[in-house]
């Protein structure tokens, strides 16, 4: 059951910390090249308040990790869809004949 959460959290938060690190380099990269472009004879000191992510950044964000945690969740907690078997190796019975390898359906619980 941990295991579950930690790893729906992993595929939850695995991806909207990508998406933020991406923007942060594109953003890095866009002022780069602003500030490459022009050089200002006068350097402007003053604070700016830095900009927050769009809500559509912020929405795509939150979607790709609902979207990835649920499709990690169901792959998980997908045990009921397989049908349990037990695997019987190849073996040689009691009058000497070669048992091949084989799969047997398991009783229900």
């Amino acid at each position: 059951m941990i295991r579950n959460i930690i790893v729906t959290l992993l595929f939850f938060f695995g991806p909207a910390l990508l998406m933020f690190v991406l923007r942060n380099i594109f953003i890095f990269w866009k002022l780069r090249r602003i500030m490459e472009k022009r050089q200002p004879d006068i350097i402007d000191i003053t604070p700016k308040n830095p900009s927050a992510p769009s809500h559509f950044f912020l929405a795509s964000v939150i979607a790709v990790g609902l979207i990835s945690a649920y499709l990690a969740y169901s792959q998980i907690t997908m045990d009921s869809a397989v049908p349990q078997t037990q695997y019987i190796p190849a073996h040689i019975n009691a009058q000497g004949e070669l048992v091949p390898e084989q799969r047997m359906a398991r009783p229900a619980p």
